[in-house]
Protein backbone atom coordinates (compact mmCIF):
# COMPACT_ATOMS: atom_id res chain seq x y z
CA UNK A 1 0.00 0.00 0.00
CA UNK A 2 0.84 3.29 -0.28
CA UNK A 3 1.47 6.13 1.85
CA UNK A 4 -1.72 8.27 3.19
CA UNK A 5 -0.81 12.24 3.61
CA UNK A 6 -3.39 13.79 6.20
CA UNK A 7 -2.87 17.14 6.60
CA UNK A 8 -3.12 19.28 10.24
CA UNK A 9 -2.68 22.81 10.26
CA UNK A 10 0.53 23.85 9.14
CA UNK A 11 2.20 20.33 10.00
CA UNK A 12 1.88 17.15 7.35
CA UNK A 13 1.34 14.15 9.11
CA UNK A 14 2.30 11.06 7.44
CA UNK A 15 0.76 7.88 8.13
CA UNK A 16 1.43 4.05 6.71
CA UNK A 17 -0.78 1.33 6.10
CA UNK A 18 0.23 -2.06 5.96
CA UNK A 19 -2.41 -5.10 4.78
CA UNK A 20 -2.11 -8.57 3.74
CA UNK A 21 -3.92 -9.94 0.49
CA UNK A 22 -6.55 -11.96 1.12
CA UNK A 23 -8.59 -13.43 -1.55
CA UNK A 24 -12.35 -13.74 -0.70
CA UNK A 25 -14.22 -15.37 -3.36
CA UNK A 26 -12.56 -17.29 -6.28
CA UNK A 27 -13.04 -15.34 -10.01
CA UNK A 28 -15.36 -16.71 -11.82
CA UNK A 29 -14.67 -14.76 -14.92
CA UNK A 30 -12.92 -16.39 -17.81
CA UNK A 31 -10.31 -15.02 -20.14
CA UNK A 32 -8.69 -17.93 -21.54
CA UNK A 33 -9.37 -21.44 -22.10
CA UNK A 34 -7.67 -24.45 -24.10
CA UNK A 35 -8.84 -28.05 -24.78
CA UNK A 36 -5.00 -30.82 -24.07
CA UNK A 37 -4.52 -33.76 -22.24
CA UNK A 38 -3.45 -31.68 -19.12
CA UNK A 39 -4.01 -34.41 -16.75
CA UNK A 40 -3.38 -37.45 -18.34
CA UNK A 41 -2.70 -38.88 -21.75
CA UNK A 42 -5.94 -40.96 -21.93
CA UNK A 43 -8.20 -37.81 -21.83
CA UNK A 44 -8.44 -34.40 -22.96
CA UNK A 45 -8.98 -31.61 -20.50
CA UNK A 46 -10.56 -27.93 -20.76
CA UNK A 47 -8.34 -25.97 -18.90
CA UNK A 48 -9.66 -22.11 -18.32
CA UNK A 49 -7.57 -19.37 -16.93
CA UNK A 50 -9.62 -16.58 -15.13
CA UNK A 51 -7.33 -13.97 -13.64
CA UNK A 52 -5.06 -15.94 -10.88
CA UNK A 53 -7.09 -19.17 -10.94
CA UNK A 54 -6.86 -22.25 -13.02
CA UNK A 55 -9.80 -24.70 -13.36
CA UNK A 56 -9.46 -28.05 -15.40
CA UNK A 57 -12.28 -30.26 -16.80
CA UNK A 58 -13.47 -33.37 -17.85
CA UNK A 59 -16.53 -33.79 -20.19
CA UNK A 60 -18.83 -36.60 -18.28
CA UNK A 61 -21.18 -38.19 -20.60
CA UNK A 62 -24.29 -39.72 -18.51
CA UNK A 63 -26.50 -42.49 -19.97
CA UNK A 64 -29.73 -43.37 -18.21
CA UNK A 65 -29.42 -46.79 -19.37
CA UNK A 66 -28.55 -48.63 -22.59
CA UNK A 67 -31.65 -50.23 -24.14
CA UNK A 68 -33.29 -46.23 -23.60
CA UNK A 69 -30.69 -45.11 -25.50
CA UNK A 70 -30.94 -47.84 -27.98
CA UNK A 71 -34.64 -47.13 -28.43
CA UNK A 72 -34.01 -42.77 -28.10
CA UNK A 73 -33.49 -41.56 -31.36
CA UNK A 74 -33.14 -38.35 -31.16
CA UNK A 75 -30.68 -39.01 -28.46
CA UNK A 76 -32.36 -37.00 -25.35
CA UNK A 77 -31.24 -39.88 -22.62
CA UNK A 78 -28.37 -38.66 -23.24
CA UNK A 79 -26.37 -36.02 -20.47
CA UNK A 80 -22.87 -34.20 -20.80
CA UNK A 81 -21.58 -32.21 -18.18
CA UNK A 82 -18.64 -30.39 -17.19
CA UNK A 83 -16.92 -32.06 -14.21
CA UNK A 84 -14.43 -30.10 -12.80
CA UNK A 85 -11.19 -32.37 -11.70
CA UNK A 86 -8.63 -29.99 -10.23
CA UNK A 87 -8.25 -25.30 -9.44
CA UNK A 88 -4.82 -24.17 -8.81
CA UNK A 89 -3.85 -20.95 -7.64
CA UNK A 90 -1.16 -18.30 -9.53
CA UNK A 91 0.83 -15.76 -7.91
CA UNK A 92 -0.21 -13.47 -10.37
CA UNK A 93 -3.09 -12.69 -13.57
CA UNK A 94 -2.16 -14.85 -16.37
CA UNK A 95 -2.39 -12.73 -19.65
CA UNK A 96 -2.22 -15.04 -22.31
CA UNK A 97 -2.15 -19.48 -22.54
CA UNK A 98 -1.32 -21.75 -24.38
CA UNK A 99 -0.64 -25.42 -24.15
CA UNK A 100 2.26 -27.45 -26.41
CA UNK A 101 3.06 -30.98 -26.76
CA UNK A 102 6.85 -31.05 -25.59
CA UNK A 103 9.03 -33.94 -27.24
CA UNK A 104 9.33 -37.32 -25.10
CA UNK A 105 6.05 -35.75 -22.78
CA UNK A 106 3.08 -38.02 -22.75
CA UNK A 107 0.95 -34.86 -21.58
CA UNK A 108 0.54 -31.29 -22.74
CA UNK A 109 2.17 -28.48 -21.16
CA UNK A 110 0.58 -25.04 -20.04
CA UNK A 111 2.47 -21.50 -21.52
CA UNK A 112 1.37 -18.65 -19.00
CA UNK A 113 2.04 -15.19 -19.80
CA UNK A 114 1.83 -12.43 -17.03
CA UNK A 115 2.97 -8.83 -16.73
CA UNK A 116 5.28 -6.84 -17.48
CA UNK A 117 7.15 -9.86 -19.87
CA UNK A 118 7.03 -13.06 -17.26
CA UNK A 119 6.88 -16.53 -19.39
CA UNK A 120 6.14 -19.24 -17.09
CA UNK A 121 6.11 -23.29 -18.71
CA UNK A 122 4.11 -25.32 -16.42
CA UNK A 123 2.65 -29.08 -16.48
CA UNK A 124 0.65 -31.26 -14.18
CA UNK A 125 2.70 -33.33 -11.53
CA UNK A 126 0.49 -36.70 -10.88
CA UNK A 127 2.59 -37.17 -7.23
CA UNK A 128 1.72 -33.86 -6.02
CA UNK A 129 -1.43 -33.18 -7.55
CA UNK A 130 0.04 -29.61 -8.09
CA UNK A 131 1.44 -27.74 -10.85
CA UNK A 132 5.48 -28.47 -11.80
CA UNK A 133 7.24 -25.48 -13.36
CA UNK A 134 9.34 -26.75 -16.29
CA UNK A 135 10.73 -23.08 -17.47
CA UNK A 136 10.67 -19.91 -16.39
CA UNK A 137 11.78 -17.09 -18.37
CA UNK A 138 11.91 -13.04 -17.44
CA UNK A 139 12.59 -10.68 -20.38
CA UNK A 140 12.31 -7.23 -17.89
CA UNK A 141 15.74 -5.46 -18.53
CA UNK A 142 15.99 -1.57 -18.68
CA UNK A 143 17.45 -2.35 -22.37
CA UNK A 144 14.20 -4.01 -23.50
CA UNK A 145 11.87 -1.37 -21.91
CA UNK A 146 13.34 1.24 -24.23
CA UNK A 147 12.89 4.30 -21.56
CA UNK A 148 9.63 3.30 -20.78
CA UNK A 149 8.91 2.50 -16.89
CA UNK A 150 5.28 1.17 -17.83
CA UNK A 151 4.31 -1.93 -19.54
CA UNK A 152 0.84 -0.81 -21.48
CA UNK A 153 1.32 -4.05 -24.23
CA UNK A 154 -0.25 -7.40 -23.29
CA UNK A 155 2.02 -10.16 -23.39
CA UNK A 156 0.54 -12.27 -26.29
CA UNK A 157 1.97 -16.00 -26.10
CA UNK A 158 1.21 -18.17 -29.43
CA UNK A 159 2.43 -21.59 -30.41
CA UNK A 160 3.30 -23.75 -33.78
CA UNK A 161 0.84 -25.66 -34.78
CA UNK A 162 3.52 -28.68 -35.21
CA UNK A 163 4.75 -27.91 -31.75
CA UNK A 164 8.65 -26.46 -33.21
CA UNK A 165 8.73 -23.19 -31.07
CA UNK A 166 6.37 -20.49 -29.24
CA UNK A 167 6.75 -16.36 -29.28
CA UNK A 168 6.12 -13.79 -26.92
CA UNK A 169 5.33 -10.27 -28.09
CA UNK A 170 6.42 -8.56 -25.30
CA UNK A 171 6.65 -4.11 -25.03
CA UNK A 172 5.09 -4.20 -28.14
CA UNK A 173 7.83 -4.30 -30.68
CA UNK A 174 10.45 -7.52 -29.09
CA UNK A 175 9.33 -11.08 -29.89
CA UNK A 176 10.92 -13.64 -27.83
CA UNK A 177 11.05 -16.76 -29.33
CA UNK A 178 11.27 -20.15 -27.45
CA UNK A 179 12.55 -22.70 -29.22
CA UNK A 180 11.48 -26.50 -28.34
CA UNK A 181 13.74 -29.53 -29.07
CA UNK A 182 13.33 -31.92 -31.35
CA UNK A 183 14.33 -35.78 -31.70
CA UNK A 184 16.26 -34.36 -35.34
CA UNK A 185 18.59 -32.12 -33.35
CA UNK A 186 22.06 -33.31 -33.17
CA UNK A 187 23.95 -32.97 -29.60
CA UNK A 188 25.94 -30.23 -30.49
CA UNK A 189 22.59 -27.84 -31.78
CA UNK A 190 20.41 -28.82 -28.78
CA UNK A 191 21.84 -26.88 -26.46
CA UNK A 192 19.50 -27.87 -24.02
CA UNK A 193 18.46 -25.70 -20.64
CA UNK A 194 19.50 -28.03 -17.89
CA UNK A 195 19.12 -31.78 -17.14
CA UNK A 196 15.51 -33.82 -17.05
CA UNK A 197 12.47 -32.59 -18.55
CA UNK A 198 13.49 -28.79 -19.25
CA UNK A 199 15.96 -30.25 -21.62
CA UNK A 200 13.14 -30.26 -23.72
CA UNK A 201 13.43 -26.40 -24.56
CA UNK A 202 16.41 -24.90 -26.45
CA UNK A 203 17.44 -21.38 -25.51
CA UNK A 204 15.46 -18.42 -26.09
CA UNK A 205 16.50 -15.21 -28.00
CA UNK A 206 14.57 -11.71 -28.91
CA UNK A 207 14.11 -10.36 -32.24
CA UNK A 208 13.38 -7.11 -32.28
CA UNK A 209 10.58 -6.61 -35.18
CA UNK A 210 11.62 -2.98 -36.43
CA UNK A 211 14.90 -4.42 -37.48
CA UNK A 212 12.60 -6.79 -40.00
CA UNK A 213 10.83 -4.04 -41.73
CA UNK A 214 10.88 -0.37 -39.80
CA UNK A 215 7.36 0.18 -40.40
CA UNK A 216 6.57 -2.83 -38.40
CA UNK A 217 4.78 -1.13 -34.90
CA UNK A 218 1.87 -1.08 -33.67
CA UNK A 219 1.02 -4.77 -33.30
CA UNK A 220 -2.71 -6.23 -33.35
CA UNK A 221 -2.53 -9.49 -33.65
CA UNK A 222 -0.35 -12.73 -34.74
CA UNK A 223 -0.55 -16.17 -35.05
CA UNK A 224 1.44 -18.95 -36.66
CA UNK A 225 0.38 -20.15 -40.05
CA UNK A 226 -0.48 -23.91 -41.37
CA UNK A 227 1.10 -25.85 -44.16
CA UNK A 228 4.68 -24.27 -44.01
CA UNK A 229 7.63 -26.24 -44.04
CA UNK A 230 9.55 -23.98 -40.95
CA UNK A 231 7.29 -22.05 -38.17
CA UNK A 232 5.97 -18.93 -40.29
CA UNK A 233 3.97 -16.13 -37.93
CA UNK A 234 2.03 -13.74 -39.93
CA UNK A 235 1.33 -10.14 -37.92
CA UNK A 236 -1.00 -8.12 -38.17
CA UNK A 237 -0.50 -4.11 -37.86
CA UNK A 238 -1.01 -0.94 -38.27
CA UNK A 239 2.14 1.42 -39.11
CA UNK A 240 -0.03 4.86 -39.58
CA UNK A 241 -2.26 4.41 -37.05
CA UNK A 242 -5.58 6.38 -37.78
CA UNK A 243 -9.40 6.71 -36.01
CA UNK A 244 -12.72 6.71 -37.74
CA UNK A 245 -13.15 10.39 -37.73
CA UNK A 246 -9.66 10.87 -40.10
CA UNK A 247 -10.65 8.21 -42.10
CA UNK A 248 -11.47 10.93 -45.18
CA UNK A 249 -7.55 11.66 -45.00
CA UNK A 250 -6.50 8.47 -43.91
CA UNK A 251 -7.56 5.22 -44.58
CA UNK A 252 -6.37 1.64 -45.14
CA UNK A 253 -3.83 1.79 -42.80
CA UNK A 254 -3.83 -1.60 -41.46
CA UNK A 255 -0.84 -4.64 -43.18
CA UNK A 256 0.11 -8.06 -43.05
CA UNK A 257 3.77 -9.60 -42.89
CA UNK A 258 4.74 -13.23 -42.91
CA UNK A 259 7.86 -14.13 -40.97
CA UNK A 260 9.90 -17.78 -41.18
CA UNK A 261 11.55 -18.42 -38.00
CA UNK A 262 14.44 -20.13 -39.12
CA UNK A 263 15.46 -21.31 -35.24
CA UNK A 264 18.94 -23.19 -35.47
CA UNK A 265 20.14 -20.51 -37.64
CA UNK A 266 18.13 -17.57 -36.30
CA UNK A 267 17.58 -16.04 -39.78
CA UNK A 268 13.87 -14.82 -40.10
CA UNK A 269 13.52 -13.44 -43.62
CA UNK A 270 9.76 -11.74 -44.37
CA UNK A 271 8.21 -13.87 -46.83
CA UNK A 272 5.02 -12.56 -47.36
CA UNK A 273 3.60 -8.90 -46.70
CA UNK A 274 0.61 -7.20 -47.89
CA UNK A 275 -0.72 -3.82 -47.02
CA UNK A 276 -3.54 -1.22 -47.87
CA UNK A 277 -5.64 -3.28 -45.46
CA UNK A 278 -9.03 -1.62 -43.92
CA UNK A 279 -8.02 0.56 -40.62
CA UNK A 280 -10.32 -1.06 -38.20
CA UNK A 281 -8.65 -4.88 -38.74
CA UNK A 282 -9.08 -6.27 -35.33
CA UNK A 283 -7.49 -10.22 -35.62
CA UNK A 284 -6.81 -13.03 -37.64
CA UNK A 285 -7.51 -16.87 -37.94
CA UNK A 286 -4.93 -18.93 -39.29
CA UNK A 287 -6.91 -21.19 -41.69
CA UNK A 288 -6.50 -24.81 -41.46
CA UNK A 289 -4.79 -27.52 -43.96
CA UNK A 290 -5.55 -28.08 -46.86
CA UNK A 291 -7.17 -24.36 -47.28
CA UNK A 292 -4.33 -22.51 -45.81
CA UNK A 293 -4.33 -18.84 -45.82
CA UNK A 294 -5.46 -16.62 -43.20
CA UNK A 295 -8.69 -14.87 -42.15
CA UNK A 296 -8.80 -11.19 -41.27
CA UNK A 297 -11.83 -10.15 -38.87
CA UNK A 298 -12.30 -6.01 -39.31
CA UNK A 299 -15.03 -4.21 -37.56
CA UNK A 300 -17.24 -4.01 -40.66
CA UNK A 301 -15.34 -6.70 -43.31
CA UNK A 302 -13.77 -9.88 -43.56
CA UNK A 303 -10.87 -10.91 -45.45
CA UNK A 304 -9.33 -13.92 -46.85
CA UNK A 305 -5.98 -13.54 -47.57
CA UNK A 306 -3.44 -16.50 -48.95
CA UNK A 307 0.20 -16.17 -50.28
CA UNK A 308 -0.26 -18.04 -53.53
CA UNK A 309 -4.27 -16.85 -54.21
CA UNK A 310 -5.16 -12.93 -55.33
CA UNK A 311 -7.42 -11.75 -51.92
CA UNK A 312 -10.69 -12.50 -51.40
CA UNK A 313 -13.24 -9.88 -49.25
CA UNK A 314 -16.71 -8.84 -48.40
CA UNK A 315 -18.38 -5.77 -46.53
CA UNK A 316 -20.83 -6.60 -43.57
CA UNK A 317 -22.40 -3.66 -43.37
CA UNK A 318 -22.74 -0.27 -45.06
CA UNK A 319 -20.23 1.23 -42.90
CA UNK A 320 -17.12 0.24 -45.52
CA UNK A 321 -19.01 2.77 -48.10
CA UNK A 322 -16.26 5.71 -48.19
CA UNK A 323 -13.86 4.42 -45.28
CA UNK A 324 -12.14 1.85 -47.74
CA UNK A 325 -10.59 1.25 -50.73
CA UNK A 326 -10.08 -2.57 -50.42
CA UNK A 327 -12.08 -4.32 -52.85
CA UNK A 328 -15.01 -5.52 -50.99
CA UNK A 329 -17.87 -7.73 -52.43
CA UNK A 330 -21.50 -7.10 -50.56
CA UNK A 331 -22.48 -10.20 -48.41
CA UNK A 332 -26.31 -9.86 -49.01
CA UNK A 333 -27.71 -11.77 -45.92
CA UNK A 334 -26.20 -10.45 -42.56
CA UNK A 335 -25.71 -7.04 -41.90
CA UNK A 336 -23.26 -7.38 -38.48
CA UNK A 337 -20.19 -5.92 -37.00
CA UNK A 338 -17.03 -8.07 -35.80
CA UNK A 339 -15.45 -5.98 -32.88
CA UNK A 340 -15.06 -8.06 -29.79
CA UNK A 341 -15.91 -11.09 -31.46
CA UNK A 342 -14.60 -14.49 -30.79
CA UNK A 343 -14.23 -17.32 -33.09
CA UNK A 344 -12.62 -21.04 -33.77
CA UNK A 345 -12.80 -23.21 -36.30
CA UNK A 346 -14.92 -26.34 -36.24
CA UNK A 347 -13.48 -27.73 -39.32
CA UNK A 348 -10.93 -26.93 -41.81
CA UNK A 349 -13.92 -24.84 -44.10
CA UNK A 350 -16.21 -23.93 -40.65
CA UNK A 351 -15.90 -21.62 -38.16
CA UNK A 352 -17.43 -20.67 -35.52
CA UNK A 353 -18.56 -16.69 -34.65
CA UNK A 354 -19.70 -15.57 -31.53
CA UNK A 355 -20.79 -11.63 -31.75
CA UNK A 356 -20.64 -8.90 -29.35
CA UNK A 357 -23.87 -9.36 -28.66
CA UNK A 358 -23.92 -13.10 -28.23
CA UNK A 359 -25.18 -14.06 -31.57
CA UNK A 360 -23.18 -16.94 -32.87
CA UNK A 361 -22.92 -17.50 -36.80
CA UNK A 362 -21.50 -20.46 -38.50
CA UNK A 363 -19.06 -19.13 -41.39
CA UNK A 364 -18.33 -21.76 -44.52
CA UNK A 365 -15.25 -21.11 -46.54
CA UNK A 366 -16.56 -21.98 -50.18
CA UNK A 367 -13.90 -22.97 -52.28
CA UNK A 368 -13.14 -23.96 -55.91
CA UNK A 369 -11.19 -26.85 -56.76
CA UNK A 370 -7.74 -25.21 -56.53
CA UNK A 371 -8.44 -24.67 -53.00
CA UNK A 372 -9.20 -20.80 -53.27
CA UNK A 373 -11.92 -19.42 -51.23
CA UNK A 374 -14.39 -17.71 -53.48
CA UNK A 375 -17.63 -17.40 -51.46
CA UNK A 376 -18.47 -16.86 -47.65
CA UNK A 377 -21.83 -18.35 -46.48
CA UNK A 378 -22.77 -16.98 -43.01
CA UNK A 379 -25.67 -18.79 -41.07
CA UNK A 380 -27.17 -17.25 -37.90
CA UNK A 381 -27.41 -20.50 -36.19
CA UNK A 382 -29.00 -19.20 -32.27
CA UNK A 383 -28.05 -16.34 -29.10
CA UNK A 384 -25.83 -16.99 -26.50
CA UNK A 385 -23.95 -15.44 -23.71
CA UNK A 386 -21.56 -12.69 -24.24
CA UNK A 387 -18.34 -14.43 -24.84
CA UNK A 388 -14.30 -13.89 -24.21
CA UNK A 389 -13.33 -17.12 -25.36
CA UNK A 390 -13.82 -19.93 -27.46
CA UNK A 391 -12.32 -23.20 -28.15
CA UNK A 392 -13.54 -26.35 -29.73
CA UNK A 393 -13.82 -29.79 -27.67
CA UNK A 394 -14.72 -33.33 -28.78
CA UNK A 395 -16.11 -33.43 -32.14
CA UNK A 396 -20.16 -31.85 -31.95
CA UNK A 397 -18.98 -29.54 -28.56
CA UNK A 398 -17.79 -26.34 -28.33
CA UNK A 399 -16.81 -24.55 -25.11
CA UNK A 400 -18.09 -20.42 -24.46
CA UNK A 401 -16.15 -19.06 -21.84
CA UNK A 402 -17.55 -15.52 -20.43
CA UNK A 403 -16.51 -13.14 -17.88
CA UNK A 404 -20.03 -11.57 -17.74
CA UNK A 405 -22.06 -14.76 -17.38
CA UNK A 406 -22.11 -17.74 -17.57
CA UNK A 407 -19.67 -20.08 -19.38
CA UNK A 408 -21.24 -22.04 -21.45
CA UNK A 409 -20.89 -26.30 -22.87
CA UNK A 410 -22.58 -26.55 -26.46
CA UNK A 411 -23.52 -29.09 -28.10
CA UNK A 412 -23.85 -28.90 -32.05
CA UNK A 413 -25.72 -30.77 -34.73
CA UNK A 414 -25.36 -30.45 -38.48
CA UNK A 415 -27.82 -30.98 -41.19
CA UNK A 416 -26.29 -30.63 -44.46
CA UNK A 417 -28.96 -28.41 -47.22
CA UNK A 418 -30.38 -30.54 -49.49
CA UNK A 419 -32.81 -28.81 -50.83
CA UNK A 420 -30.74 -26.27 -53.39
CA UNK A 421 -28.61 -29.46 -55.03
CA UNK A 422 -32.34 -31.11 -55.62
CA UNK A 423 -33.74 -27.68 -56.82
CA UNK A 424 -30.17 -27.45 -59.24
CA UNK A 425 -31.16 -30.90 -60.46
CA UNK A 426 -34.71 -30.51 -61.63
CA UNK A 427 -33.80 -27.46 -63.02
CA UNK A 428 -31.32 -29.15 -64.85
CA UNK A 429 -33.67 -32.12 -65.85
CA UNK A 430 -35.77 -29.48 -67.19
CA UNK A 431 -33.31 -27.90 -69.22
CA UNK A 432 -32.84 -31.10 -70.86
CA UNK A 433 -36.16 -32.16 -71.68
CA UNK A 434 -37.21 -28.51 -73.46
CA UNK A 435 -34.01 -28.23 -75.53
CA UNK A 436 -33.44 -29.88 -78.98
CA UNK A 437 -31.14 -32.59 -79.36
CA UNK A 438 -28.23 -30.94 -81.02
CA UNK A 439 -28.08 -28.61 -78.48
CA UNK A 440 -27.86 -30.70 -75.58
CA UNK A 441 -24.95 -32.86 -76.90
CA UNK A 442 -22.92 -29.75 -77.35
CA UNK A 443 -23.68 -28.66 -73.92
CA UNK A 444 -22.72 -31.85 -72.35
CA UNK A 445 -19.47 -32.11 -74.66
CA UNK A 446 -18.30 -28.46 -73.71
CA UNK A 447 -16.29 -27.96 -70.46
CA UNK A 448 -16.07 -24.44 -69.86
CA UNK A 449 -13.74 -23.28 -66.43
CA UNK A 450 -15.10 -19.33 -66.11
CA UNK A 451 -18.66 -20.94 -66.27
CA UNK A 452 -18.05 -23.16 -63.39
CA UNK A 453 -16.72 -21.06 -61.15
CA UNK A 454 -19.34 -18.70 -61.69
CA UNK A 455 -21.85 -21.63 -60.94
CA UNK A 456 -19.94 -22.01 -57.87
CA UNK A 457 -20.51 -18.69 -56.53
CA UNK A 458 -24.37 -18.48 -57.54
CA UNK A 459 -25.58 -21.80 -56.66
CA UNK A 460 -22.27 -23.13 -53.94
CA UNK A 461 -22.12 -26.21 -55.67
CA UNK A 462 -20.55 -29.12 -53.30
CA UNK A 463 -19.38 -31.07 -56.71
CA UNK A 464 -17.29 -28.40 -57.83
CA UNK A 465 -16.08 -26.83 -54.68
CA UNK A 466 -15.80 -29.36 -52.44
CA UNK A 467 -17.81 -27.21 -49.56
CA UNK A 468 -21.08 -28.67 -48.16
CA UNK A 469 -23.58 -25.95 -47.02
CA UNK A 470 -24.96 -26.71 -43.57
CA UNK A 471 -27.56 -25.28 -40.66
CA UNK A 472 -26.07 -25.95 -37.31
CA UNK A 473 -28.31 -26.47 -34.27
CA UNK A 474 -26.60 -25.56 -30.86
CA UNK A 475 -27.89 -26.97 -27.29
CA UNK A 476 -26.83 -25.71 -23.63
CA UNK A 477 -25.47 -28.67 -21.95
CA UNK A 478 -23.40 -27.76 -18.71
CA UNK A 479 -22.74 -23.90 -17.10
CA UNK A 480 -20.05 -23.34 -15.54
CA UNK A 481 -21.04 -20.23 -12.77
Amino acid sequence: MGSIGVIRGHKYAVRRMYAVYRQAHTPTAVEFSVYCNFISSKEKNLVVAGTSQLFVYRIIHDVDSTSSSDKSSDGKTRKEKLEQVASFSLFGNVMSMASVQLIGASKDALLLSFKDAKLSVVEYDPGTHDLKTLSLHYFEEPELRDGFVQNVHIPIVRVDPENRCAVMLVYGTKLVVLPFRKDTLSDEQEGGVGEGPKSSFLPSYIIDVRELDEKLLNIIDMKFLHGYYEPTLLILFEPNQTWPGRVAVRQDTCSIVAISLNIMQKVHPVIWSLSNLPFDCTQVMAVPKPIGGVVVFAVNSMLYLNQSVPPYGVSLNSQTNGTTSFPLRVQEEVKITLDCCQSDFIAYDKMVISLKGGEIYVLTLITDGMRSVRAFHFDKAAASVLTTCMVTIEPGYLFLGSRLGNSLLLKYTEKLQEAPAEDKQDKQDKEKQEEPPNKKKRVESSTNWTDEVDEIEVYGSEAQSGTQLATFSFEVKSLIT
